[in-house]
């Protein structure tokens, strides 16, 4: 099997990285209400919707539109509860937990499209899983071995669930479709329901506060973090229609190191950005090894 098709599948990674990174810094210091924040991020994908209309086709049935729109109007609204998330907990802890989704994948790719992986792609994920529980732990009492589960872990256990379905649907629709044409009725979907959160009144007063309060720069960084996540799904795909897609889910998985090393360095140089704990040595020793464990299971499932 060519390996080609990780290049953009890790490009997408540090891409994704970066934007998390930046996510995190807008929901801390200027857009402190998740509703508001994906409310104002339905017009930062405008630009990247136009470009995409250029490079799709539009041959295919309209049910297979339908479908793709209806994949885009779900996560348009289940990706509020990422910014709850960030909102809640530090980007280094939140970040890992979106890999729990190629476990989801694995099963649901065998189950619908016949995908087998050898034994140790099993282990490699099973390394991904356990890293990514390990970060959301937050310890009570160190002497009594107290815990409690970061409350991050069930809103995005739900997504992970989504985004496995999402990828699975994708790898099975690109037999008749290609992914320039899935992306564009997917971020269609996104932007078409959205604008309904508006309806709430309490919504539309904060998001109209929000929106008010900030400054031409934050609109400027807003639109590029956009772009550069919308690149990110461009290149995923495009490794999605190389091969299983139960591989390249896993690649991603790698984005954890690259979130801990943005976010680190930003803790010690720029700690008025973002809000990560790197004053306690167990906790960023728990974050390292949590990360090595996702880039050993990720080398595991691409062998």
């Amino acid at each position: 099997m060519q390996w080609y098709w990780y290049i953009p599948a890790l490009l997408a990674s540090i891409l994704w990285a970066v934007v998390v990174i930046v996510d995190k810094f807008l929901l801390t210091h200027h857009i402190k209400d998740a509703y508001s924040y994906q409310l104002f991020l339905t017009i930062t994908f405008i630009p990247p919707l136009l470009i995409l209309f250029f490079c799709s086709s539009f041959h295919e049935s309209m049910l297979l539109y339908l479908v793709i729109l209806v994949l885009g109007i779900i996560f348009g609204l289940a990706f509020v509860l990422y910014n709850k998330a960030l909102l809640i907990e530090e980007v280094s802890r939140v970040t890992p937990l979106f890999y729990l989704a190629p476990l989801f994948v694995l099963i649901l790719s065998t189950i619908f499209l016949g995908e087998h992986l050898p034994t140790r792609r099993y282990i490699g994920i099973g390394l991904m899983v356990l890293s990514a529980i390990s970060v959301s732990f937050r310890w009570l009492d160190r002497k009594s071995l107290a815990f409690s589960i970061s409350p991050a872990l069930f809103m995005m256990l739900f997504l992970d669930l989504l985004m496995a379905c999402k990828d699975v649907i994708a790898k099975f629709l690109f037999s008749y479709i290609d992914y320039w044409t899935y992306l564009f009725w997917f971020v269609l979907g996104n932007i078409v329901i959205r604008p309904f959160l508006l309806v709430h009144p309490n919504i539309k007063r904060r998001f109209i506060a929000d929106i008010k309060s900030l400054q031409p720069r934050i609109y400027l960084l807003c639109f590029v973090n956009s772009a550069l996540a919308w690149a990110g799904y461009v290149l995923y795909f495009d490794a999605i229609s190389m091969t299983y897609v139960s591989l390249v889910s896993a690649i991603p998985s790698t984005q954890p190191f690259f979130v801990f090393i943005f976010a680190t360095l930003l803790g010690v140089f720029y700690p008025e950005l973002i809000k990560e704990n790197i004053s306690e040595t167990s906790a960023v020793i728990i974050k390292g090894i949590a990360t090595v464990m996702i880039l050993v299971g990720a080398y595991l499932i691409v062998s």
